[in-house]
């Protein structure tokens, strides 16, 4: 029997790519994800016990960083607007498929490998046609009949309403939406730095021996709902 290699937690970022996220949104974004990695500098958990994926959407789904450990040498994509619409629909039948693939990849290298992070960060009202074809998809990667179901957290800017992004997250205490009088680049910034906390605290307590998810409230988001996880 092949020895294990220690617990490992596989986060993926999933980001919208649309055309209006173009200029100060996309650029905070790219900072947000620069700081993260930097962050993994000063946290020796994050690289031993984090796995780290980039997934964007516009009008299809794209990964821009396959699964990897995440470290500060990571090399980073440069995130830009795309056209073609806001396709929720893609992005959770993309995760659907690739989430299992990952994760038997990680138990082949000899990892023990705990629930999956999805950080979901759209500006946005979902475009796909008919309306509603992104609900199914997204029940199929909810579902408990799914092995390798992840928790969702999921984060609404601009013009995202807050009834479709607690749809999204996988638990009511797991969606925010933007505070009034915050601009989408602003919120983005909050929002880089309650994810590079959530990682982090994340990945030190799985060093510890704990599954728990830390996810800390973040600053320039309402909370949709809270209650314990």
């Amino acid at each position: 029997m092949q020895e294990t290699r220690g617990d490992v937690l596989p986060i993926y970022f999933v980001g919208d790519e649309s055309l209006s996220m173009e200029g100060p949104p996309l650029d905070q974004l790219n900072e947000a994800l620069s700081g993260l990695r930097d962050a993994a500098a000063t946290s020796p958990a994050m690289g031993e016990k984090a796995r780290f994926s980039i997934v964007t959407f516009a009008g299809d789904a794209l990964c821009r960083l396959e699964l990897r450990p995440l470290t500060d040498e990571m090399s980073l994509p440069s995130l830009t607007h795309r056209s073609g619409g806001t396709s929720y629909m893609s992005v959770f039948q993309d995760l659907r498929h690739r989430i299992p693939g990952d994760v038997a990849t990680l138990k082949s290298d000899g990892y023990k490998v705990r629930r999956p992070l999805v950080f979901f960060l759209s500006d946005g009202q979902p475009t796909d046609k008919p309306d509603g074809a992104w609900r199914p998809p997204l029940e199929e990667l909810k579902s408990e009949a799914f092995r390798e179901r992840p928790h969702i957290l999921a984060f609404g800017i601009g013009e995202a309403r807050g009834e479709t992004i607690k749809e999204v997250a996988s638990a009511p205490n797991l969606a925010w939406i933007q505070a009034d009088g915050m601009s989408a680049a602003s919120a983005i910034a909050e929002f880089g730095a309650s994810l590079i906390q959530s990682i982090s605290k994340s990945a030190e307590a799985l060093a510890r021996g704990s599954d728990e998810i830390q996810v800390p409230e973040p600053e320039g988001f309402v909370s949709l709902k809270a209650e314990p996880i």
